[in-house]
């Protein structure tokens, strides 16, 4: 239950914020209110004996309050019955691929200070065949959004952006080996690791030369680590490899400065105790790199902070001033 909440506000409903505070009643954004609400309506039943008195709650508020011929209590409605036509393991192999490529994107962005708001150009993704390739693009878009780059690559050959090198799990390895151990650690360190690597996600396991004869290790008997080369970094997990290009060119961090603008707006619209459905008007003013910045990305800045007016004023000034990579901002903003 507690992974699956987390799959469900972490990911759906994050993911589906668009479809939810879309201004016209579409097809779509009925879509996401329903499968919404079917699901905390099951979740409350599946999760009543465990926190009832929340559960309760929201039984009451989702059902009972708006169908008085519902049961009276969560307690007191059937448990629900699994759909086996329902599911969809492949898709749910490949959105759990999909989520495990955000989180290692993420990590990389974590792990080298790159900036959440600043784009960079492309993620490389490590797929082992087309099949895995094709199931992962049908979400691309997402990851883009997710990991704030302009494309989404995949390559066979990670070998291009990554070197691999593969140690003893000593924890593991020492009641197994036990003096053999050094030398072990010497055969890996000899060997071609990405080679190495290539051999253990297609079999499961690789086979080690040492002075008593060969020895098969599987995944949890060594470490895998990776170092990328210059301009990219990596990180890998769960089988699989992100690498994210480093380069920050003009273009991007133009981009990395609009998506700031657009945080502070939003912190604006928070400390003004707006709807979130609210419009208003901005005037701004800046000077220099970040006024391009704004200027370039006008539309998009208004369009994502629902800003009905956006214009650039000298007289602009207002509580709201901020300043974005040490460059002053200065900002008005009013409800429309």
């Amino acid at each position: 239950l507690l992974g699956f909440v987390d799959a469900l506000s972490n990911w759906y409903v994050r993911r589906s914020r668009a479809r939810f505070w879309a201004s016209d009643d579409s097809d779509d954004k009925r879509a996401a209110f329903s499968t919404l609400y079917e699901v905390l309506v099951d979740l409350a039943k599946l999760a009543a004996p465990f926190v009832p008195f929340m559960t309760e709650t929201l039984f009451q508020n989702l059902v009972h309050k708006d169908d008085p011929s519902t049961p009276v209590s969560v307690h007191l409605a059937s448990f629900p019955e699994p759909d086996p036509a329902r599911i969809d393991e492949e898709l749910r192999k490949t959105v759990g691929r999909v989520r495990n490529v955000v989180t290692l994107g993420q990590r990389v962005r974590n792990e080298n200070k790159l900036k959440v708001r600043q784009p960079l150009a492309e993620a490389i993704i490590v797929v082992a065949d087309d099949d895995e390739r094709r199931g992962i693009d049908r979400f691309a878009s997402a990851i883009r959004e997710e990991l704030n780059v302009r494309a989404l690559g995949f390559t066979q050959e990670p070998h291009k952006y990554v070197e691999f090198e593969l140690v003893p799990n000593f924890r593991v390895l020492g009641p197994k080996l036990g003096k053999q151990v050094p030398a072990c650690k010497k055969a890996l360190a000899d060997a071609d690791g990405s080679a190495l690597h290539t051999e253990m996600e297609a079999n499961e396991k690789i086979v080690v030369q040492l002075p008593n004869g060969p020895v098969e290790l599987t995944p949890s008997d060594v470490e895998v680590r990776l170092s990328a080369r210059d301009d990219f970094a990596a990180a890998s997990g769960s089988g699989q490899v992100v690498v994210l290009d480093t380069r920050v060119d003009d273009s991007l961090r133009r981009e990395g400065m609009a998506r700031e603008v657009i945080n502070r707006i939003q912190r604006a619209r928070k400390t003004m105790d707006l709807a979130y459905e609210a419009r208003i008007e901005v005037k701004w003013n800046a000077e220099g790199e970040l006024a391009e910045a704004v200027e370039e990305h006008a539309a998009r800045i208004a369009r994502e902070t629902l800003a009905s007016e956006f214009v650039r004023a000298a007289e602009a000034s207002g509580e709201h001033d901020t300043e974005i990579d040490g460059k002053p901002l200065t900002l008005s903003i009013a409800a429309a």
